[in-house]
Order: C-alpha cells, then structure tokens, then sequence
C-alpha cells in the first residue's frame, strides 16, 4: 500500500478493508502476514480487521510487520473518529483506551512486528507516495498472487505500476494490485549470511517501555550514589537511564527475578563501568584501575575495624596482593585527576609551568622585521643580512663594501634603529 501524507487511516475505510483486502488473507493456504512500510498503525489496522473478519470463518491470526521509516515516527494510536465503522463488539475486544487516543490490546498488539519481514508475505501495504524507490523490493518481498495496496490522492496510477503486477481495481482505500509473475523471494540477511534477530513485537515495547517508565526513580536513586565521586550528577543519571532501558529489553520475566532486582545489579554495574572506563584523564591498564577500587574499600573496612588508618602491608595482607601492587594502585590513583600545571608546592606557592613554544615568539619576530624591511636602503639591508644571517664580521662587510668599519658599525645602528621605529 501506498499512502500519501494526507490520506486518512485504514480504519476509516473498515467496509472496504472487509470487502477487498482481508477475504484473500482468509483463502492462504498457511499462516497469513502482511508487511505495513510506513506506518504502524496500519500494521494495527489490518491485525483488528483480520481479527474480524476470522471470527466465524477461520481461527487462523494474522502475523503483520511494520517498518515506519518516517523521521520522528510516532507511537501507534487512533482518535474516536477513526474508529466509527468499527462494530462496537470489534472496537472494545481489539483496542484499549490509552491517554484520549485507542491503542491496540495486547492479544492484537502481539501480532504486530516492528522490523522488515525476512519471508516472503500475503499483503504490503506502503506510505511512501506512488514513486517510492523501495517498489521493486516490495514485489519482491510478496508471494505470487499477494497483494499490493496503493493509496493515494491521485486517481490515475497506470504509468507507475512495478512491473511484474496486474491491476485488480480500485476501492475505498486505494488501487489494488495482484503479483502474477515468480520472482525470487527477498532473504532478509545480512551480507555473512546469517540469520536477523526476532523481530520485537509492539506488546513487548510496551511492556518494556511501562518497566522504564515505574523505574525511573530507582534509576535516579542508584545514580545519587555515585555524586560524590567526581562526575557531575546530570552524567550519571543520563548513564542510569540507558543503563535501565537496556535492563528492560533484555529482561526475561520467565527467570522468576523481579526486574528491580534485574535491573539494579545492571545500572550498579553500568556505573561502575563508566568510571572505569571514562573518568580516567589517564590511561591506566584495568587490572589496576580494579585494585585500586578495592584497596579504597578495605582501607575503609579495617579502618572501621582496627579504629586507625591501616599500613599498605595490612591492606595487601588482607587482599591477598603482593604490597607492591598496593603502592602502584594508590600511585594510579593519584593521577585519576592530574594536577594542573598552575599548583600550588608544599610551601603554598603559585608554580607556573612555562608552557609557551619559543619558536612562536621567533616567529612572530620575523614577521615584523619582514614587514619593516623595504623602509631600509639596500645598503643597510646588505649590513643587516651579512652580520646577523650570513655571520660576517664588520671588517669583512666594510671590505666588500669598500668602507671602513666604522661606518659599517653607522649603518648596522641606523637599520635597527629604523626597525625598532
């Protein structure tokens, strides 16, 4: 299907969905699919009219994936005037009322896909405008004698039929095309060959979107524990947050682990990772960076225990590590945030490091005297250039010159009295 920007939802046109789309879905030979490129609410659409429509004919579901590639997609939903052709028994057993809009339930939403097919489909329906690129892959993708549903505003589309089609009419929603050709179904691997990941249905972005949703608090709880560390509170909530929608897309419910459980062993270990890995200004191998952690916490256990600070020899002992390993851990802790070249020494005194490169000032010194040249003669630019470039002394100059050295030292003066001027 082919659906313009402003033409209105499948739902809308329910009698026509009825009439012309499904009943072929209700004929397949198996399991039937559908591909929606464009628009998740279509998938949605076609799952609630199979739904229908199979009740007294077949107990077969429809399977349908959705591929919404338009930027800012939004989350599937229809208005109440979306929905006035659907029977009342259809609306309330298919969708759910969700913050002022429908949405559907989760016995239809777990037939909703959100990724390409990677086998051959029954249906495509497409919002992408009647010369979408993507066409001839989409012919490809169907069976022979699935469908192709274009709707648009444009009443004539002969010119632009994909090849390998024949036009079976227009209806409410659109014009209807059947595949009549064999061509070789689309593969949908990636260029190793193996196999894509299941795709998420839509019930399963729910559920993981309401566990993000109840658990940003305890997100932001764990965060809080690290603000005394050095980063700044706005980084290790940000690193909370992703670290608890990852928690939800991995989790498994059939484990029998609550997910707070889940998730707060797996934010706790995101944000050790993140000062593990992006808090150092200096690179230091990971072996130490963890034995540096661990000897901050014992030193604070026997520092409990023993009611006095502990020698490097007790916190070795105590962690099993040769006192050598100690020191270098402290040493590399040290330098979690090195000093600034502007400290101060033991004696409370600024010690400025000179940093600036004499080279520029050299430079900078050309500049100038190569923009005060040409206000010398070129006597004087002879003097200049023989005693401070060539390394002549003032008696070799006044000979080539044929001068004395007396007024060879005159015009040495008067040329850098020039340039100083």
């Amino acid at each position: 299907m082919v659906l313009s920007a402003s033409a209105p939802t499948l739902l809308r046109e329910w009698d026509s969905l009825q009439k012309d789309v499904i009943p072929p879905l209700l004929e397949a030979d198996k399991h039937p699919t559908a591909w929606s490129i464009g628009s998740i609410d279509d998938a949605v659409a076609l799952a609630v009219a199979f739904r229908h429509a199979q009740r007294s004919k077949s107990r077969l579901s429809l399977d349908v994936y959705a591929s919404d590639r338009s930027p800012g997609a939004r989350e599937t939903g229809f208005a109440l005037a979306d929905l006035r052709g659907i029977p009342e028994t259809s609306k309330t057993t298919c969708l759910v009322r969700h913050e002022r809009r429908w949405v559907a339930d989760e016995s239809v939403a777990e037939h909703v896909f959100l990724s390409d097919p990677s086998d051959p489909v029954d249906l495509v329906t497409v919002r992408t405008g009647k010369a979408a690129p993507q066409l001839p892959e989409v012919v490809n993708q169907l069976r022979p004698g699935g469908q192709l549903l274009l709707i648009t505003n444009s009443p004539e589309l002969d010119g632009d039929v994909p090849a390998g089609l024949e036009a079976v009419g227009a209806n409410g929603t659109g014009h209807m095309y059947r595949k009549c050709e064999r061509t070789q179904p689309l593969t949908r691997s990636d260029t190793r060959g193996s196999v894509m990941p299941e795709p998420e249905t839509l019930a399963r972005r729910r559920a993981q979107e309401e566990l993000v949703e109840s658990h940003v608090r305890l997100a932001r709880s764990l965060a809080r524990r690290f603000a005394h560390h050095g980063e700044p509170a706005d980084d290790l909530e940000q690193v909370a947050m992703l670290a608890l929608v990852k928690a939800a897309k991995r989790f498994d419910p059939e484990r029998n682990t609550r997910f707070a459980t889940y998730a707060t062993s797996s934010i706790l270990g995101e944000l050790k990772r993140h000062f593990r890995d992006k808090t150092w200004m200096l690179r230091v191998p990971r072996p130490v960076q963890e034995l540096y952690l661990s000897v901050k916490q014992m030193r604070d256990e026997l520092t409990h225990e023993l009611g006095t600070t502990p020698t490097n020899g007790q916190i070795a002992e105590r962690l099993g590590v040769p006192e050598s390993a100690v020191l270098d851990a402290m040493r590399a802790g040290d330098n979690f945030w090195p000093a600034s070249l502007d400290g101060r020494n033991g004696e409370d005194a600024v010690t400025e490091v000179p940093v600036t490169d004499p080279s520029y000032d050299q430079c900078l010194d050309r500049l100038q005297v190569q923009g005060s040249l040409p206000s010398l003669d070129h006597r004087e630019r002879t003097v200049l250039k023989r005693v401070y470039f060539d390394g002549s002394t003032q008696r070799e100059v006044a000979a080539e010159l044929g001068v004395s050295q007396m007024q060879v030292s005159r015009l040495l003066a008067q040329s850098i009295n020039k340039l100083r001027g």
